[in-house]
């Protein structure tokens, strides 16, 4: 096929190549491609019709832009930047007033969830992040069934079967056949599926027939999808002890925005493992799983737990079905106790309210509560205080009024419960009445979700926390705190050994100093909404250097090649002029585990992953603020208390700055002048020793304490060079 160019799909359709690019953009130009940044488009391509109108159809059918964004789970600000993309395309318009017909939006909705568009693709949304996939970083990496459940994805993609939650229950189904036989040696005819066999009632696996017809909605449909579609159904598994092969089934089908708007993230079984074997369980005690899933936590309980102590419940009505045959198949107990115990209830409103040993799992992050729930949620629960609220925090809070005294709380959950400000309210409920047993930090745990996460082990001693015998895992290295702490609940901070606690805690106590908390003006960087269209790589008489996070180092700044006309009318967000034209100030990186502060005494503007503080202590100088926010000292606070890969105005505000005398003052900033204008790495190193040995004096700290703060960071990047 013959292709042409914007430019000449514009002289062809007598568009602009703004417009052109916006239709490719939008996929309304049939067949258009990009190869290496650049749209081809086909010879054969006729113009698409404008959709746009001046004024409003009288009809009931369209809606505003705020509602979009609202189905979309986006803001405002970002649906009228994807308008000036091309990526939502209004079909009428009224006083510069943008609206989308219903009929629109659904044909959107679609596409997002199918993934035909590709426009919205890359977006970060909870609900319309589209696709299928084998989530086998789920079971183990020796589970035999995954290749199995390989094949069968790949056919399900093949025939582009459409996955309903039915088709998904059959599939379900089979699967579960398979593994009763498999466990029991039922010797079968291999020459016909056996979910066709089970319907036509030619096979039976006794009681539990019941559990395996809960997934078949319609028998007759589901008897026409078996002999429409043999190959999906001639997958041959094998029953493996402590392998949650049917909800591997049900979380790589399930639509992946399903998924996230539920606040759904399923724990891998190693994470599961890790968090079972920190508990010590008594034969006999109650444990709760309240927010079960397709049950892999109860899976893994050891062996010396019989179901009679064994509860699990979930609001996912499949999940709770799976969780079932996965019960039957580790306990082989009967369906009558399996239905007692294996619920399908709202945890935070309508379980009973009995009491457990142990509650554990992994509860929903971010669900998306209606109105109606948040305003009862607020009459029931301290956490659910502030305008939005976390379903972790409310599901800690209920789970915490189930459990015996000295029960044990431990579910996995993100690591900002511990530090970020909207969970201050969990945190202080915790800090009433628990003690923290067992705290491991995990990292990036679930596939594809940058978040951080930990396992939480609390213990409901009903008195103020102690962090005495506190097991800590940092990923890198274990120890107890066999301290008693001073806590609060504006964060915690548990990832310090005891002699690095000790020095925090010597560092805060210094004599004479002051905080940038209420002595200091902040600036986000500018948001331009489009930095393809706003920044080039080409100087000009108009435009003017704009730094990037990634242009700042400790104490000076890398001179860029990206360029911008400043006119704050076309950005999406920016703050007042006069911070990114302050005679002096500081600049930092946004986006960072290390804290990497950069003089500015030439008013050069900044992106928003190169944000802006003006520190205004009295009787400080700037330069000297910025030596301490760039010493060793400044990021083993920053790494020791707030661990964090974003760089908070809390944070800065949060780092002592001792008050010192002028000359101490001139000592510190002829050496960070010396580091301002740029030193080879060996030279910047020797000049940043000094200045640290120079600090180190200032906040009284002893060799020994000194090689602590040096042990503990400096096998990271400096960002001296």
């Amino acid at each position: 096929m013959d292709y042409i160019s914007v430019k000449e799909a514009a002289e062809k359709f007598g568009l602009s190549e703004r417009r052109i690019q916006k239709l490719c953009e939008t996929n309304r130009i049939e067949g258009c491609n990009m190869v290496s940044g650049i749209w081809l488009i086909p010879v054969t391509a006729t113009k698409p019709s404008d959709k746009r109108f001046s004024v409003i159809p009288q009809t009931s059918d369209c809606i505003t832009l705020k509602e979009l964004c609202e189905e979309l789970s986006i803001s405002t600000a970002t649906g009228r930047n994807w308008i000036k993309l091309g990526k939502l395309s209004p079909e009428y318009t009224e006083r510069k007033t943008p609206y989308f017909s219903k009929n629109y939006v659904a044909s959107l909705r679609k596409e997002l969830y199918s993934g035909e568009n590709k426009a919205l693709k890359s977006r970060r949304n909870k609900k319309f992040v589209s696709g299928n996939s084998l989530y086998n970083f789920y079971v183990s990496e020796s589970c035999h069934n995954i290749l199995t459940l390989q094949k069968l994805l790949a056919l399900v993609s093949d025939y582009d079967i459409d996955l309903s939650t039915s088709i998904i229950q059959l599939l379900v189904a089979d699967c579960a056949l398979h593994l009763f036989t498999s466990k029991c040696e039922i010797q079968l005819n291999k020459n016909e599926n056996l979910l066709l066999q089970f319907l036509n009632k030619d096979i039976s696996i006794g009681e539990y027939n019941e559990l395996i017809n809960c997934l078949i909605d319609n028998s007759n449909e589901a008897l026409a999808f078996c002999k429409s579609n043999p190959l999906l159904f001639s997958m041959d598994y094998i029953y493996e002890p402590g392998e949650d092969i049917l909800g591997l089934i049900y979380i790589s089908f399930k639509n992946i925005g399903s998924r996230k708007a539920n606040g759904s993230y399923y724990t891998s079984t190693n994470v599961v493992k890790n968090l079972i074997r920190k508990l010590n369980f008594q034969t006999g005690c109650r444990i709760l799983d309240p927010c079960c899933g397709t049950g892999n936590f109860l899976m893994q309980l050891p062996d010396n737990i019989t179901f009679d102590s064994v509860f699990g419940n979930d609001i996912d009505a499949i999940s709770v079905k799976i969780t079932r045959l996965n019960m039957a198949l580790k306990y082989n107990v009967p369906v009558i106790s399996i239905y007692e115990h294996i619920t399908e209830q709202n945890y935070l409103t309508y379980y009973p309210n009995n009491t457990f040993h142990y509650i554990i799992g992994n509860p929903p992050w971010g669900y998306e509560f209606s109105e109606s729930e948040k305003c009862e949620l607020k009459k029931v629960f301290k956490s659910a205080s502030g305008k939005n609220i976390e379903s972790y925090d409310v599901f800690i809070e209920k789970a915490l009024s189930h459990l015996t005294d000295n029960g044990h709380l431990s579910f996995v959950l993100p690591e900002a419960i511990l530090n970020v400000k909207a969970h201050t309210d969990i945190r202080e409920i915790i800090l009433q009445s628990c003690s923290i047993r067992n705290l491991d930090f995990l990292g990036n745990t679930f596939d594809g979700v940058q978040c951080p996460c930990i396992i939480l082990d609390l213990q409901c001693t009903h008195s103020p926390l102690s962090t005495l015998g506190m097991n800590v895992n940092t990923g890198t290295e274990s120890f107890t705190i066999n301290t008693e702490r001073e806590v609060t609940s504006e964060y915690f901070s548990f990832n310090t050994t005891d002699d690095e606690y000790n020095v925090l805690k010597k560092i805060r106590n210094t004599h004479n100093t002051a905080l940038l908390l209420g002595n200091a003006d902040f600036a986000l960087g500018i948001v331009t909404g489009n930095n393809k269209e706003y920044i080039t790589n080409e100087e000009n008489s108009e435009n003017e250097m704009i730094l990037k996070g990634a242009d700042i180092s400790k104490y000076h700044i890398t001179p860029t090649n990206n360029y911008i006309i400043f006119k704050p009318e076309n950005f999406q967000q920016i703050a007042p002029t006069d911070m990114y034209r302050a005679k002096e100030k500081l600049l930092y990186r946004f986006i960072s585990s290390q804290l990497v502060f950069a003089y500015d005494d030439k008013q050069t503007l900044s992106l928003n992953s190169c944000n802006i503080v003006i520190p205004k202590i009295p009787g400080t100088k700037m330069k000297y603020v910025m030596a301490i926010l760039n010493s060793r000292i400044a990021q083993f606070i920053y790494k020791r208390e707030f661990n964090s890969i974003k760089v908070l105005r809390s944070h800065i505000e949060n780092i002592p700055i001792p008050l010192v005398d002028d000359t101490t003052q001139n000592r510190i900033i002829g050496l960070t002048d010396k580091l301002i204008s740029g030193l080879d790495l060996k030279e910047a190193e020797t000049a940043y020793d000094e200045l640290d040995t120079l600090i180190s004096e200032i906040f009284e700290l002893t060799p020994p304490e000194i090689e602590i703060i040096k042990k503990a960071v400096d096998g990271e990047n400096k960002f001296l060079a």
